[in-house]
């Protein structure tokens, strides 16, 4: 009999916008004196909409998963950690998944993002991505809320290897798959794209014989990513560490999330306890907006790059 584990409850799939900010000449201006007022002191919280740009897919935006897969549910902390079964469909799905997300390249928010750590404006960002694309684009002070796709820990010795080498170890395991890759790739062939290096298979593939390795240290221990999956937990030490970047600010600056993850909404909640201005740049219902001092129905691409051009960062 499996442990009686409690259901994770996904939350937050939220509405859709019902109006649009248009953003005017006007609305740029107040973003950019927002900027300015806060010069140096201001903190961005960033989610998967910032990345949607480079073709990573999200959960809950217009297009998201959840929307368009309403049956779609990803992989439970519990279930990776306990279940064979669960890992061989992880790391099956991620077999494939994780070369367009290893592709994915900065977008425009990215690099508008990093501009205004340059110049002074932004003081550091907490990302809930796990695509590394902040750092890539320049970012320098960010807290990656949710781990990294780039690196794989051993569950019971704490070895950590990279994405990139354990990739190798999955192929040289699973050469019938590696055959499978390289004839969609021939053909076109494209299994639709979830987010996290997720996508689907197509049912006349069966996860029963992939095969994956343990660790090569403790030789005991299975791999996971070194990410947070649904129903587990922020490491404490990130935890804290969040809240001291909130506490260091004196503005948010809320981009591209539906703030549906507590660990995220807490930042929120938590600034807006201290009386910090807080302002919300997103196309859709977000689970902070009653806290938000200013909220933008508007997506990040169409705000952010402006205002750091208006600002006179832009590289």
């Amino acid at each position: 009999m499996p442990p009686p584990f409690a259901k994770v409850k996904i939350q937050g799939l939220y509405g859709l916008p019902k109006s649009h900010t248009q953003v005017t000449t006007a609305v740029l201006d107040s973003v950019t004196d927002y900027f300015r007022r806060h010069r140096g002191r201001v903190l961005g919280v960033t989610g998967a909409g910032v990345s949607v740009a480079s073709g990573i897919p999200d959960y809950r935006g217009p297009k998201g998963t959840y929307r368009v897969y309403g049956g779609y549910t990803p992989i439970l902390h519990h279930e990776l950690v306990l279940q064979h079964r669960s890992r061989q469909r992880y790391w099956a799905r991620s077999f494939f998944g994780i070369r367009p997300a290893f592709l994915a390249k900065p977008n425009s928010i990215h690099f508008a993002l990093a501009d205004l750590e340059h110049g002074g404006y932004l003081n550091g960002l907490v990302t809930q991505n796990v695509d590394g694309l902040h750092i890539q684009a320049g970012s320098k002070n960010v807290l990656e809320l949710h781990g990294t796709l780039k690196n794989v820990r051993c569950l019971n010795c704490d070895h950590t290897e990279s994405r990139a080498d354990f990739q190798k170890r999955l192929e040289e395991l699973n050469p019938s798959w590696v055959t499978y890759f390289r004839h969609m790739a021939e053909s076109g062939e494209e299994p639709a794209r979830r987010p996290d290096g997720d996508v689907e298979l197509p049912p006349t593939l069966q996860y029963d014989d992939f095969e994956y390795p343990t660790c090569d240290q403790c030789h005991l221990g299975h791999y996971m990513p070194t990410v947070v999956f649904f129903g587990g937990n922020v490491a404490d030490h990130v935890r804290s560490r969040s809240f001291e970047m909130v506490d260091g600010a004196d503005a948010l600056f809320v981009c591209g999330t539906s703030l549906a993850t507590f660990s995220a909404y807490r930042l929120v909640k938590h600034a807006r306890e201290q009386g910090k201005e807080i302002m919300i740049v997103n196309l859709g219902e977000t689970r902070g907006d009653k806290d938000a001092t200013a909220k933008l129905e508007a997506s990040a691409e169409a705000v952010v790059p402006p205002v750091a051009a208006a600002l006179g960062v832009s590289v």
